[in-house]
């Protein structure tokens, strides 16, 4: 699905921001995405509750991270309740389907000041565990400690995918 910036007047600017947000999102553009965040934004991650990245720096850079692990993205069409909508999309990551849900609140001033991103099947979140983690503590804190990471974080991929394959056949 490709999406297109509305030109129409009748929308509103958070209607034109999340447009410009998915449009963004499927071409893996982070410095247009860039534009769109308040300063002192945060991304919450699908991963683990523990991460919260704030800044509009780090969640820029946490877009570039995350589009270079994920294809084929593309999205739907925004849900709107007051300032804050939610969109999905679907990607592959190591050719593992993905199926999320981006939650965006704009603050006074049009900005997205708050994202969360829902994400499943398990597999394919335990896929972007795998791949997305070392990247980003490659980039923060050094390669030796993604490597690390990503020491740790295979295997409970490859788990979580065997188990999928499995698990059916005894439902």
């Amino acid at each position: 699905m490709s999406v297109t910036v509305p030109a129409a007047p009748s929308f509103s600017p958070v209607s034109a921001a999340i447009a410009t947000y998915r449009a963004a999102g499927e071409r893996g553009d982070a410095d247009a995405i860039s534009a769109l965040l308040a300063p002192d934004v945060a991304l919450h991650s699908p991963l683990t509750a523990r991460v919260r990245f704030a800044g509009r720096d780090e969640v820029t850079a946490m877009h570039r991270d995350i589009f270079a692990v994920l294809e084929e993205l593309e999205t739907s069409e925004p849900l709107a309740l007051d300032d804050t909508r939610s969109f999905t999309f679907r990607a592959r990551v190591r050719g593992v389907e993905l199926n999320a849900m981006v939650l965006a609140e704009f603050n006074e001033d049009g900005q997205i000041a708050d994202l969360t991103i829902f994400g499943r099947p398990l597999p394919a979140v335990a896929t972007l565990f795998a791949a997305l983690p070392p990247r980003v503590s490659a980039r923060r804190r050094g390669r030796m400690t993604g490597a690390l990471v990503a020491l740790v974080a295979r295997p409970i991929a490859f788990v979580v995918r065997t188990a999928d394959r499995l698990a059916p056949r005894f439902l």
